[in-house]
């Protein structure tokens, strides 16, 4: 089968023609892939030396979408289903395990739950662990129209939260259009966080999907708009001992990070995926797309160079033709 594959070429990603399908173990589906999306880790994994050593030869991606070729328990031959694939998305055939996978509902297009797992998973997940459990919570997204921070204001919504967002002006609308309360504009000369629009000791949870070490390190202005016991919960960090605690606490289920304080990493089950899949089916959780290109290897060229880029406006999805 044709495959995007980890290789030690200098972009740590390659095109190949004959890579082996991949076999399900009796935990698992086979499943032939209708639509996959790109996701920042996918990058970040070619650029590890380890970890990309490790997974060399192994199909690029986790997100996916796509036909039952070989079932497992609930799951039979010529199902829809999406999830986190085990073996790598940017490939004709995938395996995934049957704990972290769910039925596409119907009415919801393949694209749009290939698109799903990782970004939606984490908003859903992070929120969660935030305290968004009922309504009339506060909470500043930062980054608002990404492919992760757009699924967090949907859902943030979805629970009953009064929603202040961070984005550029030129995605001003399209955040609103989304639910947002409160939309900020950070390119506006003189913008800082705590003001007037989101003063100090005003958000219940700051869910930061932009700092990171590449990016603009919101947390030290940001955190001053929490209440008294209120939670800053971001996907990435800058800082290495921040990353580190974040994973010893999850390995040993003993939080040992920072007050008011957490990183956060998507951890995939049924459970969380049916219920974005059905957020999906009712028009509450909406996927915008910045590129919908053909599996070929040259759109997957361009889908990692515009994802690489950070300037993506909303969701990269590579398409597979289903009758292939």
């Amino acid at each position: 089968m044709r495959a995007l594959v980890y290789d030690s070429s200098p972009s740590g990603m390659g095109w190949v023609y004959s890579q082996a399908v991949p076999q399900p173990t009796a935990a698992q589906v086979q499943v032939k892939v209708i639509a996959a999306a790109t996701n920042p880790i996918d990058l970040r994994l070619a650029g590890m030396p380890v970890a990309s050593r490790w997974l060399r030869g192994t199909a690029v991606g986790f997100d996916f979408a796509g036909r039952v070729t070989i079932g497992s328990g609930d799951y039979k031959v010529g199902d829809l289903v999406f999830g986190k694939t085990k073996s790598g998305s940017m490939a004709e055939f995938a395996t995934a395990n049957v704990a972290e996978i769910a039925h596409v509902p119907e009415g919801v297009d393949p694209k749009v739950a290939a698109s799903l797992p990782v970004a939606s998973l984490v908003s859903l997940q992070a929120l969660r662990h935030g305290g968004v459990t009922e309504a009339g919570k506060n909470v500043l997204v930062i980054g608002g129209s990404g492919g992760t921070g757009s699924s967090g204001v949907q859902i943030a919504k979805s629970l009953g939260a009064k929603v202040y967002a961070v984005c550029s002006g030129k995605n001003s609308d399209f955040v609103k259009s989304l639910g947002a309360d409160v939309v900020m504009d950070y390119t506006k000369e003189g913008f800082k966080l705590p003001n007037e629009d989101c003063p100090a000791g005003t958000i219940d949870v700051v869910y930061d999907t932009v700092t990171s070490p590449e990016d603009f390190n919101y947390e030290p202005t940001a955190r001053q708009t929490l209440k008294k016991g209120g939670m800053y919960v971001a996907i990435e960090t800058p800082s290495l001992l921040d990353r580190a605690k974040f994973w010893l606490s999850r390995a040993s289920g003993r939080n040992i990070q920072r007050p008011q304080y957490s990183m956060w990493v998507a951890q995939f089950n049924h459970d969380d995926l049916v219920k974005l899949g059905d957020l999906a089916a009712k028009g509450k959780l909406r996927v915008r797309f910045a590129e919908e290109l053909p599996f070929s290897e040259g759109s997957c060229c361009k889908a990692y160079q515009l994802q690489r880029s950070r300037h993506a406006r909303g969701k990269i999805v590579i398409v597979f033709e289903e009758s292939n």
